[in-house]
């Protein structure tokens, strides 16, 4: 699937905590959905714990500079995110955001306001680890 028919498809999409599918996805869950469909990387279902703990627990991620289709994590915390999203072209990021409380959906949003609403922004990509 090419990112543009992977961005027409996912914006949307409900925000459910710890979903990765077409149905509904959570910020990793979008992310996890995104390497699996566009990049043929499966990183595996969503961790059914926090962000942080997800992202800590798979190894292969690089910090990288900004490009499209790297992965964009924000509001760092501890040293870890507690958010996620796709660097877009255009200075865009393609996320979900929602919570328990609050109804949400995969959107996009300028990372301009990205960086007012989350800080600091930090860009990965994922190599898969070699035997």
């Amino acid at each position: 699937m090419t990112p543009g028919e992977f961005i027409g498809r996912a914006v949307g999409i409900p925000w459910v905590r710890w979903r990765s599918d077409w149905q509904a996805a959570d910020c990793f869950g979008l992310v996890l959905l995104y390497n699996r469909e566009v990049m043929g990387v499966n990183l595996g279902a969503v961790p059914k714990t926090d962000m942080a703990t997800g992202f800590a627990a798979l190894t292969g991620w690089g910090e990288c500079d900004p490009k499209t289709g790297a992965t964009c994590f924000m509001g760092w915390h501890n040293g870890a995110p507690t958010h996620c999203g796709i660097l877009l072209p255009g200075a865009l990021v393609l996320h979900s955001e929602g919570s328990d409380e609050r109804q949400g959906s995969v959107r996009i949003t300028r990372i301009a306001a990205m960086q007012r609403a989350y800080g600091d922004l930090r860009f990965y990509t994922y190599t898969p680890p070699t035997c």
